[in-house]
């Protein structure tokens, strides 16, 4: 077994270490790097008799254990993992009132940045299958409450996340903000500043807003929030939605055939 700690706080999961080092490299290298916290007096049973074999302890300080929940669910019960995303995102979405309604909008931000994190966790241990069923769930929270980006989770993007790591997320998120300004649903000046604090930003912009322009789609119609069910799209629905696989890692290697997911 592994004794996984999570955050400050040092949140403890006891984990299967066959099954987590079967998931990811970064986890079967994490724990052949770590020494066990057990002596050699210590590793003995209390009789003097056969060696226990000590359990490994991995730290991770910079997650969160509400995120890891969720890997864990992902880790145990994979086959069945998108359908509880699905029903946690509907769950969170259903209609309420009165004090209901404000520990809603509490459990719709909370899930929120918990998918956030679990795709970029995802994308630091490269579990890219991971990664991209909660992308799908992140899509699919903003379509139900119809949100737009905020400046805030723009900034946390470009200024807390390394490209790498948040490559996807930051591509939809642009789509995100081009849809959101050109429907005039944001304030514009709101966002010029973080043009200018972040050149990667003002880049990626401008690239997909080049790409809209090649492919002459409408960045007023073509909602990002909206994931269509497949790759091969008819000429009507390039207009107003995305691929199926569009800010999915595997991209570029599926092209118009089915999402291997």
């Amino acid at each position: 077994m592994v004794r996984l700690l999570v955050g400050p706080n040092r949140t403890e999961f006891i984990i299967h270490k066959k099954l987590l080092c079967g998931s990811s490299s970064f986890f079967r290298y994490s724990l052949e790097s770590v020494s066990t916290p057990s002596s050699p007096a210590s590793a003995k049973d209390g009789d003097g008799g056969a060696v226990v074999k000590p359990e490994k302890v991995l730290w991770l300080s910079e997650e969160s254990p509400e995120m890891v929940d969720l890997f864990l669910l992902w880790l145990y019960q994979r086959s069945s993992f998108r359908n509880m995303l699905e029903n946690m995102v509907a769950a969170v979405t259903a209609p309420a009132k009165g004090s209901s309604q404000v520990r809603l909008l509490s459990s719709r931000r909370a899930l929120h940045w918990n998918l956030v994190k679990l795709h970029l966790f995802a994308a630091v241990i490269r579990l890219p299958v991971l990664q991209d069923i909660a992308m799908d769930a992140i899509q699919d929270l903003y379509l139900r409450c119809d949100w737009d980006v905020s400046v805030n989770f723009v900034r946390f993007l470009y200024e807390e996340c390394t490209c790498e790591q948040a490559f996807r997320i930051r591509k939809w998120t642009v789509a995100m903000l081009a849809w959101t300004l050109s429907n005039g649903s944001a304030d514009p000046l709101a966002f010029n500043d973080l043009f200018a604090e972040f050149p990667d930003l003002c880049d990626d912009y401008t690239q997909h807003m080049q790409k809209m322009i090649d492919s002459r789609a409408d960045v007023r119609v073509k909602n990002p929030q909206l994931r269509l069910p497949r790759n091969r799209l008819k000429n009507e629905e390039r207009h107003f939605g995305y691929r199926q696989c569009s800010f999915h890692s595997h991209r570029s290697s599926v092209g118009e055939g089915r999402c291997p997911y």
